[in-house]
């Protein structure tokens, strides 16, 4: 809640329950005002309930309880425009700020600062004693997903990360961080209004308008629901349009499961058909 106490008041999140199982590749969507980024600065601690529970493991929040300060390390929030975190005058110094906030020795923040650069794609030689300001914008994103890295964390928060950049730039971030995901074993929560980053990259989503979770389940359960979404001013993505056009017209018998939802399973799938048919 907002302005407690004042005219102002208002309720940001309303009846709230969500589970997000450890591992997982969370997709948290909705439109601009719908609580997406009030509900992660919660699960960061940078937000304390006014009413409710939060645990994350066997910490517990509560409107009288704050996130402990240790365990803040273990959950890495990327905001929308990360470059706007940067501040150092050099990238290894700017990646190193975290590790050293937390009083770890420079020997090891050199170390962190080295892995989490080539973590994101970026040449430690190359970029430790540039400026971060001197970079391109999708740089400055992977030094900003860098810093947050070295920590460590075992949540990683991305509160819209490829906003502002261009088609490439936004495939090539959301790719490092899919790979990232995979090969660090985190639990990652991303924000975004993108259906379809949504639908290449989670395995889980929750579809927020008003301050309350409107759907949530596996992404083609959500999918399913393309009336509600559509209602809440959201879209399902192109893929699953076109297998819902093509089922229209197949018999039931050759309709395309909808669990094939991203598009490169998409395309493997039309084109194993095509061939079993070639060779009948």
């Amino acid at each position: 809640m907002y302005g407690v106490g004042t005219p102002f008041e208002r309720l940001a999140l309303q009846d709230v329950s969500i589970n997000i199982p450890s591992g997982s590749f969370v997709g948290i969507i909705g439109q601009t005002g719908s609580g997406k980024s009030t509900l992660i600065q919660h699960v960061n601690g940078l937000l304390q309930p006014t009413k409710g529970t939060i645990r994350l493991g066997d910490v517990t929040v509560t409107p009288t309880r704050k996130l402990p300060h240790e365990s803040r390390r273990n959950i890495g929030l990327v905001f929308q425009y990360p470059e706007h975190q940067l501040f150092e005058e050099t990238v290894a110094k700017d990646v190193a700020f975290g590790p050293l906030n937390f009083d770890m020795p420079p020997e090891m923040a050199e170390l962190r600062v080295r892995e989490a650069l080539e973590i994101v794609g970026l040449d430690y030689q190359e970029m430790k004693d540039r400026s971060p300001f001197l970079l391109s914008g999708g740089q400055m994103r992977r030094v900003a997903i860098a810093g947050v890295l070295a920590m460590q964390p075992k949540v990683l928060i991305l509160d819209e990360p490829t906003a502002g950049l261009d088609p490439a730039g936004r495939k090539a971030i959301l790719e490092a961080i899919y790979r990232i995901h995979r090969e660090q074993s985190l639990t990652t929560l991303l924000v975004t209004h993108s259906m379809e980053e949504a639908a290449r990259y989670a395995d889980r989503l929750i579809v927020m308008a008003g301050g309350k979770v409107m759907l949530e389940g596996k992404p083609d359960e959500v999918f399913a629901q393309a009336d509600t979404l559509r209602e809440l001013a959201l879209d399902v993505p192109e893929t699953v349009s076109l297998i819902s056009q093509l089922n229209r017209k197949l018999p039931e018998e050759q309709r395309l499961p909808s669990s094939v939802y991203r598009e490169e399973e998409l395309i493997s799938h039309l084109l194993a058909r095509i061939s079993d048919r070639g060779e009948r």
